[in-house]
């Protein structure tokens, strides 16, 4: 029963009458939905809508008998399936209440069968709120592939040019944050591949495709190696590395144009180093190859696995120094130090101390070595030794002084394992008395260790006999090298040759100096200076 419109369940059929006059406030919806509910069969549509329109009395159906509906659940599934959302619908009088299981089971029929909310469900069933939207299943949205990463396995940061700390707060003036250190085979990118991502469910149970990740690419890059499935890259060569306009280049060459000062620092640098102008007092320069100097040198360290170019000279004030793997080329050096593995050119050297183990040659525009040691493996060739004001000058040839040192070092440590081997003598001796009386752990820990220690002295001795017999055979042929002068050997130079030396006392000229027969003696130059070009 309506205010507007009457079913009526008659013995020649079921009847509607609606209200002419109220026919405009008519919710033809909710008739619909009532009509439907009723399970009304055989309905006559036709006549059910004409009555809609202009009102009265008319037979829909045929005769049957009336049934009283319960509490209904209306289930509405979105077009894209990413959420149910239900109605629940009011009973008629007496008619029964809907059970959670049967609200299940709608649910089920309408095919939501994905992302149900139970709890939600079960308070749409007990609050009773009718004729209210409800969302009470929602899809599982599908989780989107990760784009592949680039992974820096090196700083990218900007160089802040600042002093680096050393410890606890603690900087270092001279050392500045200028340049990305890098060894060789070192791994500076590394690339993580794009996901496909994980597909998600919608309420009906259908998948949802994920986006899939976007791939990336390794920078392309100079003096790098890759892998062979393109995941790394590696640094080709030691040096320093950078990463500019998504590009990542490693140099073995760090070159700073200009001097080495303040605003550049201290150089520690696995490569070689190239600087167009001067490097000033109290700074040092490594590198494990070669360094080469545009300008001159003030009382500063170079330090090279490989050679040294100064295309000025040093100001050493007592300080400078240079040490070389390889040779060493400078103009002049005065005041400072070499320490070359290979040969040494230089034009002048004034109160210097120079060791090489090679050759020296000293035949520039003026060619000369005015005071200071030298001490030189293989011939020393100058246009001048000394100054005309005798000033002391040294001239060694044949072996480097640190060959010495190590000759003597090498003794002191044969002594010492001959003395070890004694006493492990001494401990075999007492072994071979206690063994049966001894206890057999405590024998055979003694034993063991023995043994050990016996293997490692003998090893030893061989190793440290090998060395001393080369040192005292290069020591004996040291008498091989010659000091040769174009121009002019001056008063207060001294030569030394293998263990015997000559002190000049008169200016020589032209003159050749070498060992003979258990001195050393001087004649005429066996070299011209065209044979030392």
């Amino acid at each position: 029963m309506n205010a507007i419109y009457t079913l009526k369940y008659e013995e020649d059929g079921v009847f509607l009458e609606i209200d002419t006059e109220s026919i405009a406030n008519l919710d033809r919806d909710e008739l619909m939905q009532h009509l439907s509910r009723k399970g009304i069969y055989d309905l006559r549509e036709y006549s059910v809508r004409t009555l809609m329109e202009i009102g009265g009395v008319a037979k829909i159906a045929p005769e049957q008998t009336e049934q009283t509906y319960g509490e209904d659940l209306i289930v509405e599934v979105l077009e894209d399936e990413s959420e149910a959302v239900v109605k629940l619908l009011a009973p008629e009088f007496d008619g029964p209440y809907l059970t959670l299981d049967h609200a299940r089971q709608i649910l089920a029929d309408a095919g939501v069968v994905h992302g149900i909310d139970k709890d939600a469900l079960d308070m749409v069933i007990r609050s009773r709120n009718y004729d209210e939207h409800f969302v009470v299943a929602k899809a599982t949205p599908p989780e989107d592939g990760a784009d592949g990463k680039l992974i820096f396995h090196f700083s990218t940061d900007e160089r802040t040019g600042c002093p680096v700390e050393i410890s606890e707060g603690r900087v270092d003036l001279r050392t500045l944050d200028l340049f990305v250190p890098v060894t060789q085979d070192q791994l500076l990118v590394s690339r993580t591949e794009a996901s496909e991502g994980t597909p998600g469910t919608t309420v009906k149970g259908n998948s949802i495709n994920p986006r899939p990740g976007k791939e990336t690419t390794l920078p392309r890059g100079r003096n790098v190696s890759y892998n062979f499935e393109k995941t790394e890259m590696y640094a080709a060569c030691p040096g320093m590395v950078e990463y500019v306009s998504n590009s990542i280049n490693v140099s073995n060459v760090y070159k700073i144009n200009g001097d080495c000062d303040t605003s550049v620092g201290n150089i520690d640098f696995d490569g070689s180093v190239h600087i167009t102008g001067c490097v000033r007092s109290g700074y040092t320069i490594k590198a494990t190859n070669g360094i080469n100097i545009g300008g001159s040198v003030e009382s500063a360290q170079l330090i090279a696995g490989g050679n040294v170019e100064v295309k000025g000279g040093m100001h050493g004030s007592g300080k400078g120094l240079i040490e070389a793997g390889g040779s060493v080329s400078i103009m002049f050096i005065e005041h400072g130090a070499i320490v070359a593995q290979g040969p040494v050119t230089v034009d002048v050297s004034m109160h210097s101390r120079i060791e090489t183990g090679g050759t020296l040659k000293a035949t520039g525009k003026r060619g000369a070595i005015i005071g200071g040691q030298v001490a030189v493996a293989g011939d020393v060739v100058a246009n001048y030794l000394g100054a005309i004001s005798n000033t002391k000058t040294e001239i060694t040839v044949g072996v480097m002084p640190k060959k010495r040192e190590r000759l003597a070092a090498v003794e002191l440590e044969l002594d010492r394992l001959v003395t070890e081997k004694f006493k492990l003598q001494q401990l075999y001796s007492y072994l071979a008395k206690t063994r049966g009386t001894l206890e057999i752990d405590k024998w055979t820990k003694l034993h063991g260790s023995w043994e050990e220690n016996r293997r490692v002295n003998t090893e030893n001795i061989e190793a440290y006999t090998k060395e001393l017999n080369a040192l005292k055979t290069e020591l004996t042929n040291a008498t091989d090298s010659k000091v040769h002068v174009f121009e002019t050997a001056f008063t207060g130079s001294r030569i030394v040759i293998g263990s015997n030396a000559f002190m000049i006392n008169d200016e020589i000229s032209y003159t050749t100096f070498k060992y003979d027969e258990g001195e050393v003696v001087y004649g005429p130059c066996e070299k011209s200076k065209a044979d030392v070009r």
